[in-house]
């Protein structure tokens, strides 16, 4: 019993040994913490994020299925329009007391000639119930009059509010068919009004006329009669419409089409989620280190500290608990204040969504259990597992070692650590490069060993840095030190001291630039891939174009206003169609694999068509296709091709043939195949494809060839395209540039998630300086007894940080540009067969790199730069 008491209370009182010393270092507690709070904030506030958005968009999708008993929509086995006449069967349906027609159409709105922003949310035309017609969510009238004919809208209130659009203002508004002005008759407003959408409605007949085919619709909202269920009337209506005779038809509740798209929804943000906490788990790899780094420099500063508790009578075991229980605290504290934070990030990222114009309605931030508890753990975890050999290593101190002063640390061998450094490189090396050479294993055999090898390397790199910092990072001091003189070879032999610790406090910065550098290695290459492409099959002398991300197709009538300027000697549009030939898809840089390419005019005006067999002209019916696809499906000149509809979530369904009309050589703005509008246009007439955007034929781009200079050809064009607001006038080099947007709006991204990286490497470093100013405290109290000026001193610990951030820095670059190779190599099977390096990025990381380390040693410099230099030395 005795024993066991004596044990209690001697845990007893190294708790409070370890509380006090955690009190007593206050600057040293909160920098440790900070690192673990960066991690599990953006861990947290990731979780939080989606959990609050899909809370958004349930609401949303509740409010939008409010008062809609039964929807009837085309079956998403066949995905064919549904004919208008269906409205009129329903409404004579048992138990149906109102029917509306819930098409909707995708539209571009220009007020004052100022095309108006959405922010990503959607803009759209549709149809205009009087109050007691409408079925679903309540629209009511507060300014104006309800719109008559097809030349009036009501706008939603929101939309009016932002944009400064009052009743009788004009509206220019844009659709795949064409462009439309009308005038706005009145203000509605909607219990859902938010998130910066744009909704205008028209009479009924009037848009099905103006922004439909006017034969089809993609759906019909239902209203029961009192006292009928939506089960009730979801049966009925089935019934009726079976009788009818109608098929390709599916009926839902109004509840089963809110859940759905609530799945729908959750799965979608499933992977922002993924996304997100991914870069999280970065932030945390790369905050172990600082905190691993923190924890050794405590210990080594302790070491006659745990000396003296050893002579009296504390066991290793002790010790090491001691410490570890330190880690435990830091990373509860770091943990919660994290998730603390998370609910901060996520509240400033609604906010800055709502800055953009593309506000979402304000359900506040949503705390799951998830977004606390696993923060937590991860916190925790990663904080004991860093600390886990410092503290081993405490509980190793003997007590003679009391005696002792200064980091034995930096004396012990670098021989174990950086032979296995090495072979781990090794490894990592022959793997990326058996995932290189290795063509016939298949891409994602191939990056899953690219991927072992990125490991290994990083590892390897991580063990050898150390003594690779011995000779480096004296070299780096010495040539940034040179004007600098005395101070400058102080600051080269103090970084090169303990590079152990050097090595691990670079390696935080080596990891996030070596990402930055993976993905700027891709963004390079994509871009110059998207345009030698372009530049290899486009030389007309201009090309209208879309919006610069591709999100909205050029108007048709566009073709024909380019047609009739003075000076335009031939004009051919390109789109996508949804259609395949006998079910296979173009591959061309439009479609994307879906669907097939489209040609109203000659394809020859691209410039870069060369004809093989047959004929390329595409005025008349048929289509052509490569050679390397026509031998692949054994298509011959002539040959009649099974036309299929590719509508998206439908299966194909044959519509008609198409004979083949001639081959070119591989081309990859053509892709596989491209068929004639000739082709196409009659199946529109016949309503095979519906109303929606992506379900019917888009004009993406057209190329223009004149006879009169370039310049006086590109104002003429823009003064005739200046009517459709979507429309760029743009030369084959600009139009190369906007194919690229997308990469540069995915890597921007990546970095400003990946600068959460580069901030907790900066902090590490902030953090060794800072611990390294006080275990060096006498030495800098010495400096400045001998007449080292303060100045001198702060410029000696800034250069030390610099030699540390550039060694980083330079590692970072290095791995970075390999990996980067390699897996670009792996990468062109799937045609991104350029290889480019970003060396403006490359010299800018560098540069800021050296920045950084100006700007992470400016607290610990004046720290130093404060030592009183009698009681430093008298310590």
């Amino acid at each position: 019993m005795s024993t066991a008491r004596a044990a209690s209370s001697a845990a007893s009182t190294m708790r409070r040994v370890s509380l006090r010393n955690l009190a007593g270092h206050k600057v040293r507690l909160v920098l440790t913490v900070l690192a673990v709070v960066l991690g599990t904030a953006f861990i947290s506030g990731a979780l939080m994020f989606t959990a609050s958005l899909s809370k958004t968009f349930d609401t949303l999708s509740e409010s939008t299925t409010k008062g809609v008993d039964v929807t009837v929509t085309p079956d998403e086995a066949t995905g064919r329009p549904l004919p208008l006449e269906i409205g009129d069967i329903l409404a004579d349906a048992p138990g149906v007391a109102k029917v509306n027609n819930s098409t909707q159409t995708t539209v571009v709105v220009s007020h004052d000639g100022t095309t108006l922003q959405t922010g990503g949310a959607p803009a759209f035309a549709t149809a205009w119930y009087p109050g007691n017609d409408q079925v679903g969510p309540a629209t009511k009238l507060t300014d104006g009059d309800a719109p008559v004919g097809d030349d009036q809208v009501v706008v939603n209130s929101s939309a009016a509010d932002k944009d400064h659009i009052s009743v009788g203002d004009a509206l220019t508004v844009v659709d795949t068919g064409g462009v439309h002005e009308v005038t706005v008759s009145g203000i509605y407003d909607i219990d859902v009004d938010g998130g910066g959408f744009i909704g205008l409605m028209m009479e009924q007949d009037a848009y099905l006329s103006t922004f439909t085919d006017g034969r089809t619709a993609t759906g019909f909202a239902l209203a029961a009669d009192p006292g009928v269920s939506q089960e009730q009337l979801k049966a009925d209506v089935t019934t009726d419409l079976a009788d009818a005779g109608v098929n390709g038809v599916e009926v839902k509740t109004g509840q089963q089409s809110a859940d759905e798209q609530s799945d729908a929804i959750d799965e979608a943000l499933s992977f922002v989620n993924y996304f997100l906490i991914a870069f999280g788990l970065v932030a945390l790899v790369v905050g172990t280190f600082i905190i691993a780094n923190t924890f050794s420099m405590i210990v080594a500063q302790r070491t006659r500290e745990f000396a003296l508790l050893r002579s009296l009578g504390v066991s290793s075991r002790q010790l090491t608990t001691s410490v570890v229980g330190e880690a435990v605290v830091v990373g509860v504290i770091g943990a919660l204040v994290g998730v603390a934070a998370g609910a901060g990030l996520t509240k400033l990222i609604y906010t800055v969504i709502g800055s953009t114009g593309a506000g979402l309605p304000d359900t506040g931030v949503h705390v799951t259990a998830g977004s606390v508890v696993t923060p937590l753990i991860l916190g925790v975890l990663v904080t004991v597992v860093s600390a886990w050999a410092p503290a081993r290593r405490a509980g190793a101190v003997r007590p003679v070692e009391a005696m002792r002063s200064g980091d034995m640390s930096s004396a012990s061998s670098l021989r174990g650590r950086t032979v296995t450094g090495a072979v781990l490189l090794v490894l990592g090396v022959v793997a990326a490069l058996a995932g290189v050479l290795f063509d016939d294993s298949g891409t994602g055999n191939r990056a899953v060993l690219v991927g072992l090898g990125a490991l290994g390397v990083l590892l390897g790199t991580f063990l050898v840095s150390a003594a690779m910092a011995v000779p480096v990072v004296p070299a780096i001091g010495r040539v940034i030190g040179a004007p600098f003189r005395s101070v400058g070879r102080l600051a080269s032999t103090s970084s090169s001291r303990n590079p152990r610790r050097t090595a691990t406090t670079a390696f935080a910065l080596t990891l996030g630039i070596a990402l930055v550098a993976v993905f700027g290695m891709l963004g390079a290459s994509m871009k110059a891939s998207i345009s030698g492409l372009v530049d290899n099959t486009v030389s007309s002398d201009l090309v209208l174009y879309g919006p610069s991300d591709g999100s909205f197709p050029i108007p048709t009538q566009a073709l024909d206003a380019a047609r009739d300027v003075d000076g335009v000697t031939e004009v051919s549009g390109f789109g996508l169609a949804p259609v395949t030939l006998g079910g296979t898809a173009s591959d061309s840089i439009v479609s994307s694999g879906f669907g097939s390419g489209y040609f109203v005019g000659d394809p020859r005006v691209t410039g870069e068509v060369t004809e093989v067999q047959g004929s390329v002209d595409l005025t008349g019916e048929g289509f052509i296709a490569s050679e390397s696809a026509a031998q692949r499906n054994g298509w011959t000149i002539g040959e009649e091709v099974p036309l299929d509809t590719a509508v998206p979530g439908a299966d194909a369904r044959e519509i008609g043939t198409v004979a083949l009309l001639g081959t070119y050589e591989d081309n990859d703005l053509l892709g596989d195949q491209v068929i004639s509008w000739a082709s196409i246009a009659p199946h529109m007439d016949a309503g095979e494809f519906g109303s929606g955007m992506y379900s019917q034929p888009m004009l993406f781009a057209a190329f223009v060839d004149g006879d009169i200079p370039l310049d006086d050809l590109r104002d003429r064009l823009e003064d005739v395209t200046d009517q459709f607001i979507v429309v760029q006038v743009l030369t084959p080099s600009e139009f190369a540039g906007t194919q690229a947007v997308f990469v540069d709006q995915m890597l921007n991204v990546l970095y400003a998630l990946l600068a959460l990286a580069v901030i907790v490497a900066v902090l590490g470093i902030v953090n060794t300086l800072a611990l390294n100013v006080i275990e060096r405290r006498q030495e800098i109290g010495m400096l400045r007894a001998v007449g080292t000026s303060r100045g001198q001193v702060r410029r000696m610990i800034t250069l030390e940080a610099v030699q540390i951030s550039l060694y980083g820095a330079v590692v970072g670059v290095v791995v970075g540009l390999a990996l980067g190779w390699a897996f670009l190599k792996v990468l062109a099977g799937e045609g991104l067969d350029t290889i480019a390096v970003p060396w403006g990025q490359v010299v800018g990381m560098i540069v800021v790199s050296g920045v950084i380390g100006v700007l992470a040693a400016a607290w610990p410099a004046v720290k130093a730069a404060r030592t009183p230099p009698l009681e430093a030395i008298a310590d």
